[in-house]
């Protein structure tokens, strides 16, 4: 295995135009903002971007129209892709893409992957220099449910015995939060007893998620896992919903040696 980084980006929340606004905020000049710095100081580091979900904010077709048009998409077969961006000094640069659970699967599917058959759940896998990556869906609503074919999917995907990452939209660990983390799923102890089987948990590298709205690291059972700012408008760590100002993050990935390491930058607007 060959060591290798790429950038995560997450919960872009994007209106039916580049100029519309969601909650008195614009969500495309942040998400550009994000790009253009990230062609400036990490893509010449990385070998592909990861979106994590939650791509509009309303799910219509044009809200994919204009996710589609702003990135200057060349789509992929199939899920997760990759796919090629060009936008903000970045040219056909690789992307793979998960949905969130703001995320219309059948939109998601026809505009992003439209050679792909239509699915309720994307489960997927790709490889990248040895190391696999399993992302998992966890549904459409703000409350993940973990059904027994994400969990037997993520059974049967492990059983490369490859270094792993697992990517979800939503958030599997309690970040202190109490409306947020009412959006765990209620079952997510399964998911844990996945992980941690003696046979598996050696080969994961870490799990990065989305939903939160905020950058987190954190072990549990001995896993690494990661949050990350939305490219939108970040929440605050609070026991209600409160919206803030803070600069957008993305994320920086290396993995070299068998282990995963990140840094998280900080985008002004």
């Amino acid at each position: 295995m060959s060591g290798f980084s790429f950038i995560q980006i997450t919960d872009h929340h994007l209106a039916e135009t580049e100029t519309g606004l969601v909650r008195g905020f614009s969500p495309a000049y942040a998400l550009r903002a994000v790009l253009r710095h990230m062609a400036a100081n990490a893509a010449a580091h990385a070998d592909f971007i990861l979106s994590t979900g939650d791509l509009v904010d309303s799910l219509t077709p044009s809200a994919y129209e204009n996710f589609c048009k702003m990135m200057q998409l060349n789509p992929a077969a199939s899920p997760p892709g990759p796919g090629q961006i060009t936008i903000e000094g970045l040219r056909n640069f690789p992307i793979y893409i998960m949905p969130g659970n703001h995320d219309d699967r059948a939109l998601f599917l026809s505009h992003l992957f439209p050679q792909a058959p239509q699915t309720t759940l994307v489960n997927t896998t790709f490889q990248h220099k040895g190391v696999q990556f399993i992302s998992l869906d966890m549904g459409a609503n703000a409350k993940a449910v973990l059904r027994r074919e994400t969990l037997d999917f993520l059974s049967q995907a492990l059983k490369t015995s490859l270094p792993t990452v697992v990517l979800t939209h939503h958030h599997v660990t309690p970040i202190g939060s109490r409306w947020l983390d009412e959006f765990i799923a209620d079952d997510v102890q399964q998911f844990w007893d996945v992980l941690t089987d003696p046979g598996v948990k050696a080969d994961i590298l870490g799990v990065i998620s989305g939903h939160t709205h905020m950058t987190y690291e954190v072990i549990v059972k001995g896993i690494p896992v990661f949050g990350l700012r939305s490219t939108s408008f970040p929440f605050a760590n609070l026991d209600e919903p409160v919206y803030t100002l803070q600069p957008p993050h993305y994320r920086l990935v290396t993995i070299q040696d068998g282990l995963l390491t990140t840094r998280v930058f900080e985008v002004q607007l």
